[in-house]
């Protein structure tokens, strides 16, 4: 008898039974993921992941960590999603993407106010620039395909490279105005940078499984809730209350 129900937990979640913590990672994305003033976490994908896990009976816990840890521990099956990734053919080799989107966003360059650069959709444009870009992050196929040609400084937070793009360290730079526009608040910027328009691509943002993971049924059971979600409204609402553009 005991072999029986311990056979029929495992079955329910492959490896997982209901009353099981699925682990999620993340990293701070304002309004995707981070943590509020009294250290809870919150944002968009926190808000979706726990009411699935809710309406699916588990439960669910939450980490933010530093960027490319947290992809780390999904690609070596430390943890079961990562919330929030944009899609690349890298990721893509270790996680299985949730079949809807939750949010996107554009990435847009950012210069000083005296810049008079202008960008029209033509990479070789940026080959006398220095372009400051953030560690980890994927700028879409086409730039990082071209981005051996280009004068790159790397850094490890949005922060550090508007410091760099304001002492000259930089000419221009590469981020989401979700990210950029804390920064620039906290960084009293506002009067010395500009953002560029187009963007250079609009990225979307998903769930991320560890591929390493015994997953395949929850899943299929997260996308079935998530596509209900996205199809009756409720994530263009929940996507209202953190000011946050729904696919």
């Amino acid at each position: 008898m005991k072999a029986f129900v311990l056979f029929t937990l495992l079955s329910v979640f492959s490896h997982h039974s209901a009353a099981d913590t699925f682990y999620f990672v993340g990293t701070t994305f304002p309004s995707v993921l981070e943590k509020n003033e009294q250290g809870q976490v919150e944002g968009l994908g926190a808000d979706i992941a726990g009411e699935i896990c809710l309406r699916l009976g588990c439960q669910i816990k939450i980490d933010i960590l530093p960027f490319k840890r947290a992809l780390k521990m999904v690609e070596l099956g430390k943890a079961d999603a990562f919330i929030g990734p944009y899609k690349s053919a890298i990721r893509e080799q270790y996680m299985i993407y949730s079949e809807a989107a939750f949010y996107q966003d554009p990435l847009v360059f950012y210069v000083k106010n005296s810049n008079e650069f202008q960008w029209h959709n033509n990479l070789e444009t940026l080959k006398e620039l220095s372009v400051g870009l953030t560690r980890g992050w994927n700028y879409g196929d086409d730039f990082e395909q071209y981005k051996s040609q280009l004068e790159i400084s790397e850094v490890g937070t949005v922060e550090a490279s508007f410091l760099q793009l304001v002492h000259d360290r930089v000419d221009i730079l590469v981020t989401h105005p979700r990210a950029a526009q804390p920064v620039i608040k906290q960084l009293k910027l506002a009067n010395q940078v500009k953002r560029l328009q187009p963007p250079l691509i609009v990225n979307k943002g998903y769930f991320g499984f560890s591929k390493k993971r015994n997953l395949n049924e929850f899943i299929t059971l997260f996308d079935k809730e998530l596509n209900h979600m996205v199809a009756n409204g409720e994530v263009k609402k929940m996507s209202e209350k953190y000011g946050l553009i729904f696919p």
